[in-house]
C-alpha cells in the first residue's frame, strides 16, 4: 500500500448550541486519498465494531473510485496505556495513513494526569511513523446526565477528561472530535422524554349547571409525547441505533460531504436537472413514470433493523442527501419502486419539494446495506483479528496468510460498493 506525505492536521471541533459549552471553529473535511489506511484504535465500544463499520460504510460509498482501506484496533478494557503497549503490532504494522484514537470510558478510572500524557504520547508516535492523529472523545454512558444535572458520575468525568483532551488537541495542532457533548445532549433528550402528565392530585370541582347555559366544552387531553427510542445494547455499550448516531455525530465533526446526487424530472418524463448522476430511458406512460438512474456514489447504507436512529436523530439525513424530485404529478401518493422491488409510498407534494431516498430502507437499498455491512463485518471481526494474532506474534507465514484473506474481502467489498443502474417506477 502507498504512503502518503503527512498532511496538515488542524482543529476539527463540533458547534452545538450547549447553553454551558462554548462554541469553536470548525475544520474542512478529512480528506481521504487513493490507497489510505485508516487503523481505528480505542477500547470495547471500538471493538463492537459499530460505528466504525458504519464510518467506513459511509466512505466507502461515498467515494467508490478510491482504494480505501479500515483497520479495526479496538480492544476491550483498554486505556491510552494498553494501546501504547500494543502500537507496533496493532497500529504502526498495518503501515496506516490516518490513526484514530478514541479512549476515555476506561481512562477515567485513573487519573485525567495520566490520560492526557498517554494521549499526548499517542500522538508522538503516530507523527513518527507519518500518519496523521484523530483524537475522538469518548461516547457518554447513557445514564441521562446533563451539563450540571450528573446522574452519572463516570459522565462528569468524563466532560472533565474530554475538555482536557480537547486542550491537548489545541496545543498539538490535531484534529479533534468532541462526541460526548452532542452525544449526551440526544441520548438524555431521548431518555428524559416526559409521558403522559399524571392528573392532578385532586379533581377539579364540576362545573354547576345554569338552565338555559351553553355546557362547557370538556377540558383538552394532555398531549401524548412520543416514547423514547431504544439505542439497544447497555449505558455503555449501545447498539445499532445508538451507534448510527455516535457515527453520524463523529462525521459531522470531521466535515463530511453530505452531498449524494439528486435528479428532477417532470411528471411527462422529461430530465430537467441531473447532479452527479445520469438519468437515462425515461418514460411516462399509462400514469407510470420510469427511468433509469446511475450514481457516481451511493447512500450511507443504513440497516432496516437501525431506522428508529433516523427518528431520534434525523441529522442523520443530512449526511446522505440522495435526493428525486418529481414535478407536476396530481396530488396523492405513489408508490415508488427501485429495481423491481416497493421502495416506498410518497406524496406528490414531497416528491415535488425533494424526497431523501437515504430514508428508503425498504427493499433494494435496505438489502444493499445489510449485504455491504456483511461484508464489512467479515473483514473487521474476523479477518483483521487473525491478522492482529500473527502480527503480535510475528509469524510471518500466517501474516501473509491473513494478508491474502484480507485483500481478498477488501476486492469484494470494492466490487460491492460500486454504483450500478437503478431502475424507478412511479405510480398510483
Amino acid at each position: 500500500m502507498s504512503r502518503l506525505l503527512p498532511r496538515l492536521a488542524i482543529l476539527a471541533v463540533l458547534f452545538f448550541a450547549a447553553t454551558s459549552h462554548p462554541a469553536h471553529a470548525a475544520a474542512p473535511a478529512l480528506q481521504l486519498r487513493d490507497d489510505d489506511v485508516w487503523v481505528m484504535a480505542g477500547d470495547s465500544i471500538t471493538a463492537q465494531r459499530l460505528h466504525t463499520n458504519y464510518i467506513e460504510a459511509f466512505y466507502r460509498t461515498r467515494y467508490p473510485k478510491l482504494r480505501l482501506h479500515f483497520r479495526n484496533s479496538g480492544i476491550g478494557g483498554n486505556r491510552a496505556n494498553g494501546v501504547l503497549a500494543r502500537f507496533d503490532y496493532d497500529v504502526a504494522a498495518w503501515k496506516p495513513t490516518i490513526v484514530s484514537v478514541e479512549l476515555g470510558m476506561n481512562d477515567v478510572g485513573g487519573s485525567e494526569e495520566a490520560y492526557i500524557t498517554g494521549m499526548k504520547e499517542l500522538i508522538g508516535r503516530i507523527r513518527a511513523i507519518r500518519a496523521q492523529p484523530v483524537l475522538i472523545s469518548s461516547s457518554p454512558v447513557d445514564a441521562g446526565s446533563a451539563m450540571g444535572d450528573w446522574r452519572s458520575p463516570r459522565c462528569e468525568k468524563l466532560h472533565l477528561f474530554t475538555e482536557a483532551l480537547r486542550k491537548l488537541a489545541e496545543e498539538e495542532k490535531v484534529v479533534f472530535i468532541d462526541q460526548l457533548h452532542p452525544i449526551m445532549e440526544l441520548w438524555t433528550a431521548n431518555r428524559r422524554k416526559p409521558g403522559i402528565p399524571k392528573p392532578p392530585a385532586t379533581s377539579p370541582a364540576l362545573p354547576v349547571a345554569v338552565a338555559g347555559a351553553t355546557p362547557a366544552p370538556p377540558p383538552p387531553k394532555p398531549p401524548v409525547q412520543p416514547p423514547s427510542i431504544p439505542l439497544g445494547g447497555d449505558p455503555v455499550h449501545p447498539g445499532e441505533v445508538g451507534q448510527y448516531t455516535m457515527a453520524a455525530v463523529i462525521l459531522a465533526g470531521l466535515k463530511a460531504e453530505g452531498e449524494v446526487s439528486s435528479a428532477t424530472l417532470q411528471a411527462d418524463g422529461k430530465v430537467i436537472e441531473a447532479k452527479r448522476c445520469q438519468i437515462t430511458e425515461a418514460t411516462a406512460k399509462d400514469g407510470k413514470l420510469s427511468f433509469t438512474r446511475l450514481d457516481e456514489a451511493s447512500p450511507w447504507p443504513i440497516q432496516p433493523s437501525a431506522k428508529t436512529a433516523l427518528t431520534l436523530h434525523p441529522e442523520i439525513l443530512d449526511l446522505s442527501r440522495y435526493t428525486l424530485r418529481v414535478t407536476g404529478l396530481a396530488d396523492g401518493p405513489y408508490r415508488i419502486s427501485i429495481n423491481g422491488q416497493a421502495a416506498g409510498t410518497v406524496s406528490a407534494k414531497e416528491l415535488a419539494a425533494g424526497w431523501n431516498m437515504t430514508a428508503a430502507l425498504d427493499g433494494f437499498f435496505g438489502e444493499r446495506a445489510t449485504a455491504l455491512l456483511a461484508l464489512i463485518g467479515t473483514l473487521q471481526s474476523g479477518l483483521n483479528t487473525t491478522w492482529r494474532a500473527a502480527s503480535q506474534t510475528k509469524d510471518r507465514e500466517k501474516i501473509a496468510a491473513a494478508q491474502k484473506a484480507i485483500v481478498e474481502c477488501e476486492a469484494e467489498i470494492q466490487a460491492a460498493v460500486q454504483p450500478m443502474p437503478l431502475r424507478f417506477d412511479i405510480e398510483k
